[in-house]
C-alpha cells in the first residue's frame, strides 16, 4: 500500500469515528427524552469545591434524574423523589461551564445527600415550578 492510500484509509476511520461519536451522543439524547419528558441541559457537583461535569437534567411525573452526558448508560447517575428533593436559593456562577450561559448554581438536598447543580436562569425556573407544582393525582380534591 502506498502512503497516499494509508492515509486515505487512516482519514476515512476517522471520519467514522467522529460520525459514529455523534450519532450516539444524538440517539442517546433522544431515547432519554424519548417520551415526551422536559430534558435540559444541567451541571453537577458533589461538594463545595468538585468539578463540575455537564449533563442532562430530566422531570418526570415524580422524579427529577441526572443522566452524564457522555457514557453509555440510560440509566441516570442520579435520581430524586420528587416529594424528598430540597433546592435552595439560586446564585449566580463566577466560574464558567462550558455549554451553560450565565448559570445560576443551587444546592439539591434529598434526605443525607446532597450535590449542587447548575442551571441556566430559563431552566432553574422550570425545575423550580415542576417541584412547586402538584404532581398527577396527588391533592386533585383541593379547594
Amino acid at each position: 500500500m502506498t502512503p497516499l492510500v494509508v492515509a486515505e484509509l487512516v482519514l476515512a476511520l476517522l471520519v467514522l469515528v467522529v460520525v459514529g461519536a455523534l450519532t450516539f451522543v444524538w440517539a442517546r439524547r433522544r431515547l432519554i427524552s424519548g417520551d415526551g419528558r422536559p430534558v435540559m441541559l444541567c451541571a453537577r457537583r458533589e461538594g463545595a469545591g468538585g468539578r463540575w461535569r455537564l449533563g442532562l437534567a430530566r422531570l418526570g411525573s415524580d422524579r427529577f434524574e441526572w443522566f452524564s452526558i457522555v457514557g453509555p448508560s440510560l440509566r441516570p447517575e442520579v435520581s430524586w423523589s420528587r416529594g424528598e428533593l430540597d433546592l435552595g436559593t439560586a446564585r449566580p456562577l463566577a466560574e464558567p461551564i462550558p455549554g451553560l450561559a450565565d448559570p445560576v448554581a443551587v444546592l439539591g438536598r434529598a434526605g443525607a445527600r446532597s450535590c449542587e447543580f447548575a442551571f441556566v436562569p430559563a431552566a432553574y425556573t422550570a425545575v423550580r415550578a415542576w417541584l412547586e407544582s402538584s404532581p398527577p393525582g396527588y391533592n386533585v380534591n383541593v379547594t
